[in-house]
């Protein structure tokens, strides 16, 4: 067998794999249940922002937006032609993983690679997000929406040329991309410093023009529609926790350790060209980035998405190089394939029986479940605190908390810190429904070191209070129900 054949058939049987494993968040996109926390908060807001609500004051105090009010209005827009944003929010998060996988791909082509290189970078990228990343792909969150038209722009300027109506072209795709969400900044970084340092001066000018002028533009118009209310939530400040950082640096770098083993390699044994500097300058500042996140108070493995797409890119580049080594084995190129894409393999098992056990009336038992939920909430009188917030946003009841802003605004002085717990204590709150956990245990010692949970998103004095106050009422799919009890 040619050295071409067995390569080409490692790509193909690996893009068959990616293929199955992508088609489950595909048909997981019509689920009636949650399937992230975000998706009743960005439902929630999509829904005001339909309704000419202000996403950012119309909630009330406790419940915070940080993220820019592109995705509002995208989501929501399109939402209002589906008859749900919920859905459109999982199909355009579906189809952004599937348009970040080509452009990994047409970076590999615009930096010489041939067709079966651009297919191996595609199907490394499709493959990571559909088993390291399956839990936001087809989820209404805006991330891997912003990061499509993200790379979108980048795979236009690598290897490209720079003219300037395509430069024009990419600052307008930069400028969506961090209007949709305010996190992903390495991309438009490495090309600003790029244009900067090697750019022609008509590309140049043209390109930071337009991204300032669009940047002062969008600031006055959401500044003029909102008031100061986006700006101040952006900046607030979240507790940090190196801990929690460390952790979750180790847990995501581990699964992705081959590929970095690879890239690595890559970058240390290749002559540099342009778009390698470019994708080499895109890895490392999406490490450093996602490391120096990390620590953030609900911050989770989407920080690292960058470097999982940078390292997709860099897998293609890598195979592109071992091809054209003659002193080389035939057979480096498949092997590269299955090396690089062997946390995909390890982890096939586990994403294929995830698929199994939903398919055997998991799936069909979760949203039985979720339904009656709702159908209990909708005849609750009052005022009601969700945790699960597409539960509330479902059963039609207005949302005024969010949790896990209010409980970092009340951490960092923002809000009274005894705010949520004194409306539990009057018992204004008909039900509260939870699912988490006290973050730290009643038994537990006071000096016994833990590791931190990956999310809090309410204090310890409100479990307290809820045993004080209210007594559990119901448990159903989406957490523990709670109501007051009787006043003494």
């Amino acid at each position: 067998m040619r050295t071409l054949d067995s390569y080409r058939i490692t790509v193909l049987a690996l893009a068959l794999l990616t293929a199955i494993m992508f088609a489950y968040p595909c048909v997981r996109v019509f689920a009636e249940f949650e399937i992230d926390y975000n998706e009743g908060w960005n439902a929630f807001l999509q829904t005001l922002a339909m309704a000419g609500e202000s996403p950012y004051t119309a909630p009330g105090p406790l419940f915070l937006n940080n993220y820019p009010p592109l995705s509002f209005y995208l989501v929501g827009g399109l939402g209002v032609l589906l008859g749900d944003p919920v859905l459109a929010g999982r199909l355009l998060s579906a189809l952004s993983v599937a348009v970040i996988s080509a452009c990994c791909g047409v970076v590999v082509r615009r930096a010489g690679g041939g067709r079966n290189d651009a297919m191996l970078a595609s199907v490394t990228c499709l493959g990571i997000f559909c088993t390291y990343a399956i839990d936001y792909v087809g989820v209404d969150d805006p991330q891997l929406l912003a990061e499509a038209f993200l790379c979108v722009g980048f795979a236009l300027y690598a290897g490209g040329r720079g003219t300037p109506g395509r430069m024009a072209v990419i600052a307008v795709l930069f400028s969506a991309g961090l209007l949709t969400k305010h996190n992903v900044l390495i991309l438009p970084l490495v090309v600003t410093m790029h244009v900067l340092w090697r750019g022609p001066a008509a590309s140049r000018w043209t390109y930071l023009g337009v991204g300032l002028a669009l940047a002062g533009l969008s600031a006055a118009l959401i500044h003029a529609v909102f008031g100061p209310a986006f700006f101040t939530a952006l900046l607030a400040p979240r507790i940090y926790d190196v801990t929690r950082g460390f952790l979750l640096s180790q847990e995501v770098l581990g699964y992705l350790q081959t590929l970095l083993a690879v890239a690595g390699l890559f970058f240390a044994l290749t002559r540099m060209t342009s778009v390698k500097v470019k994708v080499a300058a895109y890895l490392v500042g999406s490490l450093l980035l996602g490391m120096g996140f990390s620590g953030g108070a609900g911050v989770d493995y989407n920080i690292f998405f960058d470097a999982m797409i940078a390292l997709s890119m860099s897998v293609g580049l890598a195979a592109t190089w071992l091809r054209q080594q003659a002193h080389l084995p035939r057979l480096a190129p498949a092997a590269l394939a299955v090396l690089a894409n062997a946390g995909l393999l390890l982890l096939t098992p586990q994403t294929l029986g995830r698929m199994a056990v939903d398919a055997l009336g998991d799936y069909r038992e979760r949203e039985m479940l979720f339904r009656q939920d709702v159908e209990w909430m909708k005849g609750i009188e009052g005022p009601v605190l969700c945790e699960s917030m597409l539960l509330c946003h479902r059963a039609g009841k207005r949302l005024w908390v969010d949790p896990y802003n209010a409980l970092q605004a009340m951490l960092t002085g923002r809000l009274p810190e005894d705010l949520l717990v004194d409306k539990l204590r009057r018992r204004e709150i008909a039900v509260v429904e939870i699912k988490s956990v006290r973050e730290h245990p009643v038994p537990e010692s006071p000096g016994l070191l833990t590791a931190p949970q990956r999310f809090v998103n309410f204090a310890d004095n409100v479990f307290d209070e809820l045993d004080r106050s209210y007594e559990l009422k119901r448990v159903g799919g989406a957490g523990r129900f709670y109501q007051p009890k009787p006043l003494p």
